[in-house]
């Protein structure tokens, strides 16, 4: 007799859980043992294009996933270049300006470096190819990277400290940012603001690196490196 009440009390409350935790809209990236970051995109509008990419300006809703629920953090502004030879995240905080550039057929990032990356892969692909290939990239970015025809030369993900923003883009195409004077933080969204726990994507780039630095330019030529494994992407029941 107990059996069936227990299987009838879990028949019944599964429908509930899989609408407050599985989200279609939300992407997931690195996994701690206190659980995992995920993101929603909130805005993605391109800034400037040019013939090696597209710089967009971003707002991003950021989440943390445990086994006690999904908890609200902040709403965070930024910028991520799509660009099949130079893909790159940026992120500021204290006035300090840190540009992310991927290595998608890295040889050699190690495999724990390329696991704390999973966050990064998920965000710049989402924004910049869609959801499924943001869900994809975590778990074959190689292969992902390559459906879209990337030739991204880098041996291993870098970061790089910026004075500005618009010096992610090749010298011919900053002009036409320079010339706008919106590079600053879109305004908050007429919803009621979330207090600010952690600047999400400033924070995971801090602690991939440690710190802020300077790298040389890029100059091997990439090779296809194995699948990684990452966290499994969040998807609708």
């Amino acid at each position: 007799m107990l059996r069936p009440i227990i299987a009838l009390i879990a028949l019944l409350s599964a429908p509930a859980l899989a609408q407050s935790y599985d989200r279609s809209d939300l992407i997931r990236g690195l996994c701690r043992p206190d659980g995992c970051d995920e993101f929603a995109i909130l805005t993605a509008s391109p800034l400037a294009k040019g013939g090696e990419g597209t710089l967009m300006q971003t707002r991003v809703k950021t989440f943390h996933a445990s086994s006690a629920g999904r908890r609200e953090l902040s709403e965070e502004n930024g910028y991520v270049y799509c660009s099949r030879t130079k893909p790159a995240i940026v992120a500021e905080k204290n006035g300090r300006i840190m540009a992310f550039y991927l290595a998608p057929f890295s040889t050699k990032d190690s495999r724990e470096t390329i696991r704390r990356n999973t966050s990064f892969h998920a965000l710049y692909f989402s924004i910049c190819h869609g959801l499924e290939a943001g869900w994809a990239a975590v778990q074959n970015l190689a292969g992902v990277a390559g459906e879209f025809g990337y030739r991204v030369a880098l041996p291993q993900s870098q970061s790089v400290a910026l004075s500005r923003v618009e010096d992610i883009l090749p010298p011919e195409n900053r002009r036409s940012v320079e010339a706008r004077h919106d590079m600053r933080p879109m305004p908050p969204t007429n919803t009621p603001p979330i207090v600010p726990q952690r600047d999400w994507l400033a924070d995971e780039l801090i602690d991939a690196f440690g710190q802020y630095r300077e790298v040389p330019s890029p100059a091997p030529s990439p090779t296809l490196w194995s699948t990684r494994r990452g966290c499994s992407p969040v998807r609708a029941a």
